[in-house]
Parts: C-alpha cells; structure tokens; sequence
C-alpha cells in the first residue's frame, strides 16, 4: 500500500479505489497497516477539538472503503460517492436531536427501494461525531433505516424467511447494495451549524420542536421518546404515516403525538415519565365516556377494540382539556 500522506484530492483517491478490489473479493479486508493509520487518526482526534484535515481522508477509508471524493465544497465539507452495502452499517446512526424513524413508514419505504432497485434519487446528509466515532444521519434516516430493514431480512436463514417480504434473490440484493450512492458528509461542525442545517432540510417537513432545541437536559428527550415508543407499539393501528391527519378516524402520527407529548411535557412540569403517561392515561379513559357524535360508528369499534380513545381530538384541543 503506498504512503498515505499524498495529496487527498489526488493520489488518495487513487489510493481508495485499489482498495476497492481488495474489498470486492474480501468484505472483511481490513489490514493491519490501514487499522494502525486509523488508530493514530483517532489518538489524534480524541485529544483535539477537531479532527486534523489531513486525518479526513484516513477516516473516510476506515469507514467506507472504495469511497470517492466527489465534490469538496470546504476542506471538511465534501460530497462522496459511497457504495450502498457500505452506508448501511453501525457505524451510520441516527443524529441524537434526530427524530426517530416512523416505523409505520419504513416498511412501505423499504418495499419501494427494492422493487425499483434504485436508491439513489435523493443524497444522504451525514456529519461525523468524533465523540462516539460514529456518523450521525442528518437527514436520510428513514431511506437508510429501510435499507437496513432489506439487508436484516435478506440475511436471514432460509428457515425464518418471510418471502412475502421482500423475495429471496441474490441477484436483486447485490444489484441493489452494489450501487453507489452521493452522501454529503461534515467534519467538524458545531451542534449550531448542524440545527441550522437540519432545519433548513426539513422545512418540507415540519419538525417537532422537541428535535429542534439544544436540551442540555436529555432526560426529557428519553422520557418522551420512550413514551412515543410505547404508545406507537400499544396503539398501532392508530398511528399513521400520513402527516395530515383527521381526527375523525381516531389516527395521528408520531410527529404530532411527540409535539403533544413535548407541550404536555412542559405545561406539567413533568420530573419524570410516570407523571406524563399517568396523565395520558387519565385523559384516554375519560375520553372512552365521552359521546362522539360525528365518529363513525366503525372508527368507535376501532377505538373500543384497541382501547385508545385520546386521538379522537386534535392536539389543540387534547392541550385545553388535559
């Protein structure tokens, strides 16, 4: 392997793809040289508060190898090509003022992907956190957590297969995770420069205000995290995908029942999650002896069966009552 401290717009990138091949014929190549320059990279990083230009180019190799510079739009802001079994791995996470991937969307994404084969229409946004080594997704988290969703389930035995999932064919697995795909990648930004980023991302998309602000405080992001989590497993036939919601079908999405969670969160001066769910669960029972004259009589069955009363009434008018 020849000298890494070349010129990372030029040899180093003729460096990325003779490794390539190795890593073609070899998933789990990983010399003990390139491991060595990793390891200093990191000594490095972990004692300064950035990660040295020269050390970006070493990183991007360690973590996805066969890589390509694309586009460097600042020496620690560039675009990569980045082969898609490669993005799809632990060291790829969800950014931690992130929303939480809609689980009730992710099968419907993953079914999409992998009947049109091809995932790269849109790019991924990712930022490296130096902290816990690990790439936070920006945006792009509901496309790589279905594409993760494909790999789980085309890894499984042929004993606990479920073909009507996603059909066993390894010739449609490798096309789809052989292909290239842009990632737009950070080093070094601020927590201020990545909200201001992920806000400019999303305002297609309202965000809760929950992932917007910088809570020092993390325990009111887990509380109610953990809630939304539960309620979303208990209730699932009342969580929706759609972000226009109609109470009149007792639905909601989790974007929407995270901001009601955030605002009840406050209004009760919440310490602790067994205040917040005792009162969602006071309010959902005295919600099951109200009169809903304008629900349909096969939505107040739905309701009846699952035992879940509260979506019945928009977030504006659950805040005014509980």
């Amino acid at each position: 392997m020849s000298s890494n401290k070349q010129n990372k717009h030029g040899i180093e990138l003729e460096i990325i793809e003779e490794e390539e091949s190795n890593f073609q014929e070899d998933p789990f190549y990983n010399n003990e040289e390139e491991q060595n320059k990793y390891n200093d990279v990191r000594s490095a990083f972990k004692k300064s508060e950035y990660v040295h230009l020269n050390s970006i180019p070493i990183i991007m190799e360690h973590y996805f190898k066969g890589s390509k510079l694309i586009l460097p739009i600042t020496p620690i802001h560039s675009v990569y090509k980045i082969m898609l079994k490669d993005l799809v791995n632990d060291s790829v996470e969800n950014w931690f003022y992130n929303r939480p991937p809609d689980m009730e969307r992710i099968p419907i994404i993953a079914e999409d992907i992998y009947n049109k084969r091809n995932p790269i229409e849109t790019m991924f946004y990712l930022s490296f956190n130096k902290q816990n080594e690990k790439f936070d997704v920006l945006d792009g988290i509901h496309r790589i957590t279905a594409l993760k969703l494909i790999k789980e389930e085309n890894s499984k035995p042929l004993d606990c297969f479920d073909p009507n999932k996603f059909p066993l064919c390894k010739e449609v697995y490798n096309l789809l995770f052989n292909q290239y795909i842009l990632v737009n990648i950070r080093f070094n930004s601020t927590h201020g420069d990545l909200c201001n980023l992920f806000e400019s991302l999303n305002r297609s998309r309202p965000v809760p205000e929950l992932y917007m602000g910088n809570y020092q405080a993390k325990n009111k992001f887990k509380i109610i995290d953990n809630i939304a989590n539960d309620w979303y497993h208990k209730y699932k036939k009342h969580f929706s995908g759609d972000n226009v919601i109609n109470p009149n079908t007792g639905n909601t999405n989790r974007d929407k029942f995270v901001d009601l969670l955030d605002k009840l969160y406050d209004k009760h001066e919440c310490k602790d999650d067994n205040k917040l769910r005792d009162i969602l669960d006071n309010a959902n029972n005295q919600l099951s002896k109200e009169k809903f004259t304008k629900v349909s009589d096969k939505v107040l069955s739905k309701c009846k069966e699952t035992g879940c009363y509260l979506f019945l009434l928009k977030n504006d008018k659950l805040l005014k009552i509980i």
